[in-house]
């Protein structure tokens, strides 16, 4: 039985729709996103070969337990499924655009973050390359 006398303001029905929309379409496909973006950026990372095993195993531990929250999220509802898919969909096509993660020393506090490098931009992929040809051979002369 509805009350007619009950007035909602039209904010709130707003909100409450929006809201609604974020948890059954949004929530899942971002949880999607990123349980592949965290497994393609720590994959690449790992590749690197520069980290110390805890911070890769904190890494690890915390893609992985993403992954699992996103299953588990998926489990309330069949609905959910399809737009979980699009996230790791999208997600996929987007690291496929990745050619490398590096992990620069940014600022005074020498913190190292993970920096992208598209498949795009040729400036960058070059100057990595003689990054990386400059650290093999300076690898060689030092043995």
């Amino acid at each position: 039985m509805i009350d007619t006398a009950l007035l909602v303001s039209p904010v709130a029905a707003i909100f409450f729709h929006v809201k609604q929309a974020f948890w059954l379409y949004g929530w899942p496909m971002l949880i999607g996103f990123l349980t592949i973006a965290g497994y393609q950026t720590l994959g690449r990372v790992v590749m690197i070969g520069t980290l110390k095993w805890p911070v890769v195993f904190c890494l690890a531990s915390i893609v992985s337990m993403l992954s699992l929250f996103g299953w588990v999220t998926m489990v309330r509802s069949v609905e959910m499924i399809p737009f979980y898919g699009c996230g790791v969909g999208l997600a996929s096509a987007m690291m496929s655009r990745v050619y490398a993660v590096t992990l620069p020393m940014y600022g005074r506090l020498r913190v190292r973050l993970p920096r992208v490098i598209w498949r795009g931009n040729t400036h960058e992929i070059q100057q990595l390359q003689k990054a990386l040809q400059a650290r093999a051979e300076s690898g060689r002369d030092g043995r």
